[in-house]
């Protein structure tokens, strides 16, 4: 692990080890409760991450990435930044993924996305039409700047080493007064405390970056952002989901194993969907400077 992942990129505090496994290390800054993975991004043999390769780390969870559930919770972040922004705007999808919510947002917005992986920009194009990218936020792009009304980070941060350089070039691409929507997990949440290192979204391996909302918002302000509005977000899962999830994360923790364990009749109703929202998630919008 390099001295520089020692130190929060919030604060500059010093982290501490908070948990870890399979040769990785989830750090914890003692003075602004940040937590990222010294080691960065996981890369394959290759040298690509997780997220590049013709098989993308979520390219199996199709009951999540290619579901209607994924439909539905596009809608919903659509509704959100309405209440904010006029239609006919333009707007940065960051991490589109297959491309759902472009798919929703197109109707409002001239909308674009940017996603690592070559296969998954493919498939979006092929599948959805939607004006999809291959590219990354982790490299600058002058096309983009002053440019967009909108920048969506949708369960994207926690994905990144650097966020605070995401933020930045995030603030570059945005129009003067252009918005900022960001959802990712809450480490600070009642939730996440209770469970400690048996959090659920603790994922040393794909989650790189935990923040609270308190230290994102600090983050926010000092990249040049004031925050308009914070809450939780929710959304429906299929019960398949759930029980693989939980297959995964059982691997780093006895709980999470017991848990999994009593999940396993899930598989009889794997289609079924249900509602959770647990507090655990935030959503924050913010405005540029």
């Amino acid at each position: 692990m390099s001295a520089s992942r020692d130190r929060c990129l919030v604060c500059g505090g010093t982290g501490e080890l908070w948990t870890g496994g399979r040769g990785r290390h989830l750090l914890r800054c003692r003075q602004c409760g940040f937590a990222w993975v010294g080691e960065g991004v996981a890369r394959d043999g290759t040298g690509e991450s997780i997220y590049e390769s013709d098989q993308p780390i979520f390219a199996t969870e199709r009951d999540y990435y290619l579901d209607e559930t994924a439909a539905e919770a596009a809608r919903a972040k659509l509704e959100w930044i309405a209440r904010f922004v006029p239609p006919r705007g333009t707007l940065l999808d960051v991490g589109a993924n297959y491309g759902y919510f472009l798919q929703q947002a197109r109707g409002s917005f001239d909308a674009t996305g940017i996603e690592p992986s070559a296969t998954v920009v493919a498939w979006g194009r092929e599948h959805l039409g939607v004006n999809l990218e291959q590219g990354s936020i982790e490299a600058d792009n002058p096309a983009y700047r002053d440019r967009f009304d909108v920048v969506t980070l949708f369960d994207v941060i926690e994905h990144l080493p650097d966020p605070r350089s995401a933020l930045e070039r995030c603030r570059g691409y945005l129009k003067r007064d252009g918005y900022l929507f960001i959802t990712t997990h809450d480490a600070g949440a009642l939730t996440a405390r209770l469970l400690g290192t048996h959090w659920y979204y603790i994922d040393i391996v794909e989650h790189v970056s935990l923040f609270s909302t308190a230290n994102l918002a600090t983050l926010l302000r000092e990249c040049g952002y004031r925050l308009v509005e914070r809450r939780t977000i929710g959304r429906s899962y299929r019960l398949s989901y759930i029980e693989r999830r939980l297959s995964q994360l059982a691997r780093e923790s006895a709980l999470l194993r017991i848990v999994h364990l009593a999940s396993l009749p899930l598989r009889l109703a794997g289609n079924l969907r249900v509602p959770i929202s647990a507090g655990d998630v935030m959503g924050l919008v913010a405005a540029r400077d």
